[in-house]
């Protein structure tokens, strides 16, 4: 049975963890039994893994997602994603959106798709309150022979692979073209001439990110580093879970090129390369997990290095939008408006691998903590 610790807003751990764990010096339950509650006393959101969730959750996530779309609300994100994509940098810095933008390349990458999320969502769930966004931990499906045969790829969930001899367009499933349900413009700039959803299980980078990849990001520290950018060289858990620290700037990164989240973007292919990735409505679910990823390291932060709380850089004098009380355009609220997701009402099931995840995050923070003069 799997337990939860509440730390800050989940840390979760195996009883035996638990039970030589003193400093937790909080109770547990377990995680299906008990019933959260926000900062407000309401009833927290619970959103699951894509791999627990019953047919039923299935179909309403899927038709709240269509009735979105046909009410002409979903398109609304797609171009909020993509004009986002305007530069945010410094006076000596190049004034160029590949550098830095205002939700990528940059601090502002996980608190900005942390409000986009929340934004989709609350639209969701003005169809059918049921509704919560699942997450997709894609190091689960990376075991897999063939990650395409995952349960998320099935007809009756996101569909599957695009068929190469109709322009990659996706052949099953509610969102296909042929489903007249979920209308994707041509986008012959960005290589994706003639209409419909598209799709290329690895064509552009041959598998998904393991739980070994997984853990590098887990085990930083720092949540980011000057310059603020997208070197392999920069440290942190935000440049590193972005994908940006490559074999190039680190020689434990097992696969070349691109890592983490833009590898699942990569991998997938298709409407999920360009900026307007969120066509594809696997973005949300891919983007779900790599929030919740940050909240469990945030966990671990404030559990084991309270001192360094909030855990978020630059709080000041960085690019602007990037800042801790910079706005997340166009959402009203700042970065510290979205830290904590206690605060913001929801919660995340365990992942199958929570345990050995965020130990190995513990370990590295305590490292340090006993020595100043540990490296890696």
């Amino acid at each position: 049975m799997t337990f939860v610790i509440r730390v800050v807003d989940a840390v979760f751990a195996s009883q035996s963890e638990i039970d030589h764990c003193p400093e937790a010096r909080v109770s547990c339950m377990p995680f299906a039994s008990r019933r959260a509650l926000s900062a407000k006393g309401e009833e927290m959101i619970t959103r699951k893994s894509v791999h627990s969730l019953s047919q039923s959750e299935i179909d309403a996530l899927v038709h709240a997602l269509i009735e979105l779309k046909g009410r002409g609300e979903y398109d609304k994100y797609v171009h909020w994603h993509h004009q986002v994509m305007y530069p945010t940098v410094l006076p000596q810095e190049p004034r160029d959106a590949n550098y830095r933008n205002g939700a990528h390349r940059g601090p502002s990458f996980l608190p900005w798709h942390r409000d986009f999320l929340m934004q989709l969502e609350q639209d969701l769930r003005t169809i059918d309150a049921s509704v919560s966004l699942p997450y997709w931990d894609w190091t689960q499906d990376a075991k897999l022979p063939d990650p395409s045969t995952s349960p998320l790829w099935a007809d009756t969930f996101m569909g599957g692979n695009g068929e190469e001899g109709d322009q990659w367009r996706v052949q099953r499933g509610p969102f296909a073209e042929s489903s007249g349900k979920w209308p994707v413009p041509s986008l012959p700039d960005d290589g994706l001439p003639g209409t419909g959803l598209k799709r290329q299980f690895g064509r552009m980078l041959p598998s998904l990110p393991t739980e070994e990849d997984l853990a590098l990001a887990m085990a930083e520290v720092f949540y980011d580093t000057p310059n603020y950018e997208r070197s392999p060289f920069t440290i942190g858990f935000r440049n590193r879970i972005e994908g940006w620290v490559t074999q190039r700037g680190d020689a434990r990164v097992k696969t070349p090129g691109s890592q983490l989240h833009n590898r699942v973007h990569l991998w997938i292919g298709g409407n999920m390369a360009p900026m307007t990735s969120p066509n594809d409505p696997v973005f949300f679910l891919h983007h779900c997990f790599i929030d919740k990823v940050w909240a469990d390291w945030q966990a671990v932060q404030m559990a084991e290095n309270p001192d360094a709380a909030p855990h978020y850089a630059p709080e000041r004098s960085g690019p602007t939008g990037h800042n801790l009380d910079d706005q997340l355009k166009p959402s009203t609220r700042t970065v510290r408006d979205v830290l904590s997701i206690s605060g913001l009402g929801y919660e995340y099931e365990p992942a199958h691998n929570q345990v050995m995840l965020e130990t190995f995050a513990r370990s590295a923070i305590r490292r340090r903590i006993r020595t100043p003069f540990w490296a890696d």
